[in-house]
Order: C-alpha cells, then structure tokens, then sequence
C-alpha cells in the first residue's frame, strides 16, 4: 500500500522573496534553465544538460512529489517572476550509496526504514536530502539560504521526518557555508561520483562534505523560537497557504 502524501504537500509555498513551485513536467524548461547556467552545470556533470535530459528528470521529479509526498522546488521571484534556482528536498533511495549516511545519524531503528511507496525508487521514510542551485545572477543574495530554511521548515513542521542531510563535493565551498548558515551541522565525509577540485571529468570517488540537522536539534534551535525565529510567516497574495521566509 502507499502512503497518501500529506494534504498540501505538493502546492505552493511562498517566503518573502520567493514563490515556490513543486517542479515537474509543466516547469521543465525552467529546470533546464537553472542547470544549463555556465556556473552551474560544471558542478553536476561533464557537460551542460539538454532540455531532454531536464524533461526526464522533470518528471521523475513530480513522480516522487505524488508518490513520496516530497521532491525539489523551482524558485521564482514573487515581483518579477523570473526563474531564481531550484532548491528543497528529496527522499534518497535505500542503496548502498546513500548507506554511507548511515554512519552519521543516530544507531535508532527508524534510519534504515523504508518509505511505504516503491515507486518510483525504494526510498528512506525518515530522513531527507535538501540542496540548491541558483542562477549565476542571482547568486550572494541570500537566496539559497532562503530556499534552505524554507525546506527545512518543511521536512520537520510538516513532513515531521527525524533529519535532513545535505552532500556537496568538497571544493564546492559556497554550498558549504549555506548549510552551517542555516543551521546545519558538519559530519564528515563520504565518497561518490562527482567533481574533484582540479579535474575536469566526473570521478568515481569524489570527497562529498556531509551535513546533518536531526529533528531534536531543530527542536530546540532558534530557528523554532518564536522571538528569535529568522525568518517569518508570509501569505500567498491569492489568500493561499503560507510559506516561510529568511
């Protein structure tokens, strides 16, 4: 049997500069947008992705958005509508890969439980992977950290799920400093396939920097204060749901 996702999880959610869209299908091409960016795609690959490429992962995306509850978000700004990045969380399938995790979140039984769907992948039911990618213009504005609160936000108050990790290859020092400066904790390290500082080609063993908040962590951070919380609650002009902004 699957689990029906959670009411709402796949509508839209606003913070105080963006408007945040369950990626699939109908926003492929802004997907494609984000990763074709020159300062973008040298992160994920050897060449710059086609807009086919994106349609597929476009819908694999919402295929994980309407069985697993939960995927990646296309960042748009609320004035102008342009495409900002892409940005959220994701479930990360039971593999012998994302096992590596393993090592760095509690010795509890509900790390290596699985999700009730099977499709589209068997995935992890308690713990959530968040990243980012923003157009080159839009970069050192705050935005990816934005686009992160506002997923966390999501995987704890909403999803109530025990953790979310975030992986980035060592050199990528930028994406680093958006996870400690929202909260997130440094690990360790993991090997993948990725980029290696220096080396044009993916690698089979890339150096990935993990970070991890656990849910008790959250619970108890500023970030759940209501005095201190960085960030506020803000309504979606048309009377919507609300969304969270940093």
């Amino acid at each position: 049997m699957e689990e029906t996702p959670r009411a709402g999880a796949g509508s839209s959610r606003f913070t105080m500069r963006l408007r945040l869209e369950p990626a699939g299908p109908a926003n492929a091409a802004d997907l494609w947008r984000v990763h074709a960016d020159d300062e973008v795609w040298p992160w994920y690959g050897n060449e710059k992705p086609s807009l086919e490429r994106m349609q597929r992962w476009a819908k694999s995306i919402g295929d994980s958005w309407r069985l697993h509850g939960v995927h990646k978000w296309i960042a748009y700004d609320r004035v102008s509508g342009e495409v900002v990045g892409r940005g959220g969380l994701s479930r990360t399938p039971v593999d012998e890969d994302w096992g590596q995790i393993y090592t760095f979140l509690p010795a509890e039984p509900w790390v290596r439980v699985a999700h009730e769907s099977r499709r589209p992948f068997i995935a992890h039911a308690n713990w959530l992977e968040i990243g980012w990618a923003l157009r080159h213009e839009w970069w050192g504005r705050g935005y990816a950290s934005e686009i992160g609160r506002a997923g966390l936000a999501f995987a704890f108050d909403v999803l109530e799920v025990q953790a979310v990790v975030s992986c980035t290859v060592r050199h990528n020092v930028r994406s680093r400093a958006v996870m400690e400066r929202i909260g997130m904790r440094y690990a360790g390290e993991i090997r993948s396939r990725g980029m290696v500082d220096g080396v044009e080609a993916e690698q089979d063993d890339a150096p990935y920097a993990v970070c991890v908040l656990l849910r008790s962590d959250w619970d108890r951070s500023a970030a759940r204060s209501l005095q201190d919380r960085p960030w506020e609650w803000v309504a979606d002009p048309a009377g919507g749901r609300c969304g969270v902004s940093a």
